[in-house]
């Protein structure tokens, strides 16, 4: 069997032995690579590169917004969201910080409501502008106004902080009654809201129907079918209708009157229910008879006495 081949060595680099005064040169080449202008070349060199490098290292760790206005002006984020204003900061060079809440009836909640400093105000870049979002309006019971009269019942839902709308509407109902409210009494609305109050306008007005030649009876149901009503019944015991028939009427057929209202009527014929007669009429009746019996008769003429005859002188 033949031996494995043992690995080629390459032989080692062999340098040649410096000649008898080699170091004599050395003072030469060095003076040439360290002369006073050279060296204090590479000393500007080296102080110049280390001033820019340490002032861009100054620059962006302190100074994070090098190469823009060092003031910069606040911008307006008031109903702005959280979310816009921290980005219109951001590119404003400022931090924000947030606030508490406070309740506002125009601002809706989530909204910034306040900031500080102001709109408009210049500041350092970097600084930080706090602002209050706003909690939405606060929020109230509605009072209940029940037996109030118009006047009180809108003081009241005034000093609960709403806004008050009136809305008329025809009803059978006495002018300026409350109707009702909007939300009703007992829900809960915001403070500066508007409550919208229902208030009767007093019932409408309709056209009087004609009723005369009529019954008293048929001339009810036809009023009361067009939302009137039989008003007060006179007589005419001069008429030549028939006993019971409506000769005549007041507001006359045509002529406009809430409704509600009654129709005055005269009917042919006597009143079956006259009135009595007034307590002063009999009263003079019976002084009158009173004193026609206490007036005492005429007294009888009495005969005066005869005078005596004369005695004639002489014979006493």
């Amino acid at each position: 069997m033949k031996p494995p081949a043992r690995p080629r060595v390459k032989p080692a680099r062999r340098f040649p032995a410096p000649g008898p005064g080699w170091h004599r040169g050395l003072g030469g080449r060095v003076r040439r690579y360290f002369d006073e202008r050279v060296l204090l070349k590479w000393v500007l060199l080296t102080g110049f590169t280390c001033f820019v490098l340490g002032y861009l290292l100054i620059t962006v760790f302190f100074f994070p917004g090098w190469g823009r206005a060092a003031i910069v002006t606040v911008p307006d984020l008031t109903n702005r969201s959280a979310g816009q204003a921290e980005r219109a900061l951001d590119r404003a060079g400022l931090d924000m910080q947030r606030g508490g809440t406070m309740p506002n009836p125009r601002v809706r909640q989530g909204r910034v409501l306040m900031q500080s400093p102001l709109p408009g105000e210049e500041v350092a870049r970097g600084s930080t502008v706090r602002i209050v979002l706003s909690a939405g309006p606060e929020v109230r019971q509605v009072p209940s106004i029940r037996g109030l009269p118009e006047p009180d019942a809108t003081a009241l839902l005034l000093r609960y902080g709403f806004r008050v709308a009136r809305r008329r509407i025809p009803d059978r109902r006495e002018s300026g009654t409350i109707l009702g409210l909007s939300p009703a009494a007992g829900q809960r609305a915001g403070v500066g809201s508007v409550v919208t109050m229902t208030l009767s306008a007093g019932p409408p007005f309709v056209r009087a129907p004609n009723v005369v030649g009529l019954q008293l009876a048929d001339a009810r149901l036809r009023l009361e079918a067009g939302g009137l009503a039989v008003g007060r019944v006179g007589y005419d015991p001069a008429s030549l209708e028939p006993a019971g028939t409506i000769v005549a009427q007041s507001p006359a057929a045509g002529d406009s009157l809430r409704m509600g209202n009654g129709v005055r009527v005269t009917l042919a014929g006597e009143d079956p229910d006259p009135p009595a007669p007034a307590a002063d009429s009999l009263a003079v009746d019976s002084v009158a008879v009173d004193s026609a019996v206490a007036e005492p008769a005429p007294a009888e003429p009495v005969a005066e006495p005869a005078p005596a005859a004369a005695t004639p002188p002489g014979r006493e």
